[in-house]
């Protein structure tokens, strides 16, 4: 995935030159303790942050930000990152994170963010049904003012029961009337949401008649030559009627599950390219050679393994993404020099290098589940 969608954070953070809490926390609403729930363990996060010295200003801001989405059915994570008493973001994420985990580090930890961005393609959902049709056109990413929540992937489905109203970035259409009259409006509209997020998928719900109507239509398009079309995926839920929160919920599954096979195969496919450039050496693998290669300025991309429970340290300076150490000694002369895991400083590396990223889903095979390709 391209890294550019969190430059933003980075910068906001550098710009304040104040340790950055980061928060990434399970904040799915699947019964009615959940809120309780969620609210004791972000008390438990809040408890480490303050040992390691976050303040109190910045504890009040994530106190008001944390607590994800109560009308958003199905499940959910989140990411805050907050500094000198300022929120730098909230996000929800469409998947909660592996574990609940905050951090306080001179930059921000922005792993489990991304890996959540890293899981969606931007994508378009066309829903019919005999009497016209719901054309919403999603990014990947929608950037947000610091004060507003974003929303990443299908949890944009339910856009229009979010308490938090319309989410930036996402085009919704609506056709009314009968499907032969409307049909072929449908299809130009279909269009030109897939290129309004350079859509890699386009998934398709509800009357069977109106769809095999449509797929008639898309397919001539879809397979002109020019760019790489996008794969055209028949998901099941139908067109939610008055906002149903039932058939939204079994919309978004099933647009999830969609999702999750187009970015497992992408995925399967850098791991193999990954093995080939490593065969040539042409690519990195474990902590301290990809902490090598983005200190020189080698790597093109980073792959991760999402789950960083034993992940070693690294040493970096605040100043200089690309000075990265596995040992204090060789930042000695840096008094900005710190630890912190090597994933989140890896990334930050990766980012400000303008690298790619891709996550690792089988990390047994790669040492330390960390490597780069390389120039």
């Amino acid at each position: 995935m391209d890294l550019r969608s969190v430059v933003s954070l980075y910068e906001s953070a550098e710009n304040l030159g104040a340790p950055v809490a980061s928060v990434h926390l399970d904040t799915t609403h699947d019964d009615r303790l959940s809120a309780t729930h969620i609210e004791h363990r972000w008390r438990a996060l809040r408890e480490g942050l303050a040992e390691h010295g976050c303040d109190e200003a910045t504890l009040t801001v994530l106190d008001k930000a944390v607590g994800g989405v109560p009308d958003l059915p199905g499940p959910q994570g989140e990411s805050v990152f907050a500094a000198d008493g300022r929120l730098l973001g909230v996000h929800t994420l469409a998947a909660p994170p592996l574990r609940d985990h905050a951090s306080l580090l001179p930059v921000p930890d922005a792993l489990a963010l991304v890996v959540d961005l890293d899981h969606q393609l931007p994508h378009v959902v066309v829903a019919v049904d005999a009497h016209g049709a719901d054309i919403d056109a999603f990014p990947v990413s929608a950037e947000q003012p610091d004060t507003r929540r974003t929303f990443h992937g299908s949890t944009l489905h339910l856009a229009g029961l979010l308490a938090d109203g319309p989410v930036t970035g996402v085009t919704r259409r609506r056709r009314e009337g009968p499907w032969a009259t409307v049909a072929d409006q449908v299809t130009q509209d279909v269009l030109a949401a897939v290129g309004e997020v350079k859509a890699r998928m386009v998934a398709v719900t509800g009357d069977p008649q109106a769809l095999e109507s449509l797929r008639d239509r898309l397919s001539p398009a879809f397979s002109s030559p020019g760019e790489i079309p996008p794969d055209l995926v028949l998901v099941t839920g139908g067109r939610p009627s008055g906002g149903d929160p039932v058939a939204l919920a079994e919309l978004r599954r099933s647009v999830d599950a969609a999702l999750h096979d187009a970015t497992t195969a992408r995925h399967r496919a850098a791991l193999e390219r990954f093995r080939g450039d490593l065969a040539r050496h042409r690519a990195a693998e474990g902590v301290p050679d990809t902490a090598a290669a983005f200190a020189r300025g080698r790597a093109t991309a980073l792959l991760l393994a999402a789950d960083r429970d034993h992940d070693p340290q690294l040493y970096a300076s605040a100043t200089d993404p690309r000075a990265l150490a596995t040992q204090a000694p060789a930042l000695d002369g840096d008094p900005t020099a710190f630890a912190g895991q090597a994933g989140a400083l890896l990334l930050r590396s990766a980012v400000a290098a303008g690298a790619e990223f891709s996550e690792i889903l089988t990390p047994h095979q790669v040492p330390d589940g960390t490597g780069a390709l390389l120039r």
